[in-house]
């Protein structure tokens, strides 16, 4: 006796197995795109965390960012900016008002560095407009001595470096506008220009303020390390209408045109399909 053929065994197995292709097939086409997914990480560094666009370094690529001056390292649990060969501490950022609060890292609890440079110029970032860039001035070099009573005025701010065994003396100077009027600060000027070199450092407005009532050395140590203000320039909007559309903001390499990554490809300013 012949056994009937089992073709519907046979038929729902078939069919089984392609509806299991179909369900896996639009998972392959939809994977997220990779630079997505990297630009979507954030940076984690000591007491800053979550530092994203236009900021990169570390976990987040090149593409994810803007320009070299942007780049973020850790070191020591302190996330550092470097603008043409000096580096910044970064204090605290703010993506809303594109500012950020920095401080040299070569002052850092610091009066007595190995080389002695001004602030470099902030491009591509500006000063804030609370940051004052020419009223703090460090004095290296300084004669221990002075015919005058200068000194005596000016020790409250005094303090000395030591280096190969050799001491020197240096002096930390705080001043408004206006100041230059000042009979005294006339002359604890033409002393302190007899000293070797002197650098200039940026701090913020309010700090001068405190400054001219308690111009101890600890106090000119602590307005160094609160650091002044930098901003970047805004971007029309770009990033936040990318990242309302469900994008992350990036930049292309080769122009240096702002790009939106999107889950599966990039886009030009957002994300299609998306509020």
């Amino acid at each position: 006796m012949h056994q009937p053929l089992r073709i519907f065994p046979v038929l729902g197995l078939c069919f089984l197995n392609t509806f299991l292709n179909l369900i896996q097939a639009p998972m392959s086409f939809c994977a997220d795109d990779p630079r997505y997914l990297n630009c979507s990480s954030t940076i984690q560094c000591g007491d800053l965390q979550g530092i994203s666009y236009p900021f990169w370094g570390l976990n987040r690529a090149r593409y994810c960012g803007l320009s070299p001056e942007f780049q973020v390292t850790c070191n020591k649990s302190a996330p550092i900016i470097t603008i043409k060969n000096q580096n910044f501490r970064v204090l605290h950022i703010n993506n809303a008002l594109r500012a950020l609060t920095v401080a040299r890292s070569s002052y850092w609890y610091n009066l007595c560095p190995g080389s002695l440079h001004n602030t470099s110029q902030v491009a591509p970032f500006t000063y804030t407009s609370d940051t004052v860039t020419d009223n703090l001035t460090i004095y290296y070099g300084c004669p221990s001595s002075s015919s005058t009573n200068v000194g005596s005025m000016m020790e409250s701010s005094r303090f000395t470096c030591t280096t190969n065994q050799s001491s020197t003396v240096g002096y930390v100077l705080a001043r408004k506008a206006g100041d230059l009027t000042n009979a005294n600060l006339a002359s604890i000027e033409d002393y302190l220009g007899t000293c070797n070199t002197s650098v200039i450092i940026p701090v913020n407005q309010s700090v001068i303020q405190d400054l001219k009532a308690n111009a101890t050395l600890d106090a000119l140590k602590a307005a160094i390390d609160q650091g002044f203000g930098m901003q970047w320039l805004d971007d029309d909007g770009l990033c936040q209408k990318c990242l309302k559309s469900g994008g992350q903001c990036g930049q292309v390499q080769d122009s240096g045109e702002f790009t939106c990554y999107c889950r599966e490809q990039s886009y030009s300013s957002s994300c299609p399909g998306m509020s």
